[in-house]
């Protein structure tokens, strides 16, 4: 009997709140008005209700989104799906790149004793097709840090991956990075779901994307 996973699986999960579950992106439409597109954006989306229990702080480089309750996941993509598409609407070429930042469980943000608490498996997240096509460069960084899930970060890594070629959203590989397509919503939900799930058995867990719709290089 593995007593180990037994005592795990009884201590309480951590909460969003206790993990630090958030993300900083930075928006930029390919226009001359893109003030007015970033904060259009920006504002169409909080009046149709999707910062509800969301923090939402903007700032001069970016803009931070945490959700302390669950689905915290699911809130963070389903915000910014609706971001970048408000502002490719609002772009006349409709060409928007974001550069988007998650993170869960750093040990700056937040303190999760995981002596006491364990770590949550957040079901898949729900996002409704957007309409929007999308590529996105994607990289996954598991933050072992000599933790008690020990063994080769690779290892998540390409489970992941293995994952997002199975829902077709994974094209191919690149530099430092896999390159992804599709709907916005199911790129954004592909990202989201491999971190969540390597956070699962990671406590600290980043990932990243550069987000590029309409652009007129685009081979998809």
């Amino acid at each position: 009997m593995d007593t180990q996973h037994t005592a795990e699986s009884a201590l309480p999960v951590a909460t969003p709140g206790e993990l630090g579950i958030g993300m900083r992106f930075s928006l930029h439409p390919h226009c001359d008005d893109f003030v007015e597109v970033i904060l259009g954006a920006l504002a169409e989306v909080a009046d149709a209700g999707l910062t509800d229990r969301l923090v939402v702080e903007t700032d001069d480089v970016s803009t931070y989104v945490g959700s302390a309750e669950d689905p915290a996941e699911e809130r963070l993509v389903r915000y910014l799906a609706a971001v970048i598409s408000a502002a490719a609407r609002r772009t006349r070429t409709g060409h928007v790149v974001a550069h988007v930042l998650l993170s869960r469980g750093c040990p700056g943000e937040a303190t999760c004793d995981l002596s006491v608490t364990g770590l949550p498996a957040p079901a898949p997240v729900d996002v409704p097709a957007t309409g929007v096509p999308a590529v996105a460069q994607w990289s996954l960084y598991p933050l072992l840090d000599g933790g008690s899930s020990g063994g080769s970060h690779m290892r998540h890594i390409e489970g992941a991956i293995e994952r997002a070629q199975q829902r077709g959203t994974a094209a191919r590989a690149a530099h430092y990075a896999t390159r992804l397509s599709g709907d916005l919503a199911d790129v954004l939900a592909t990202a989201a779901d491999a971190w969540a799930a390597v956070g699962s058995e990671v406590p600290h867990v980043v990932c990243h994307l550069t987000i590029s719709v309409g652009s007129p290089s685009s081979t998809t």
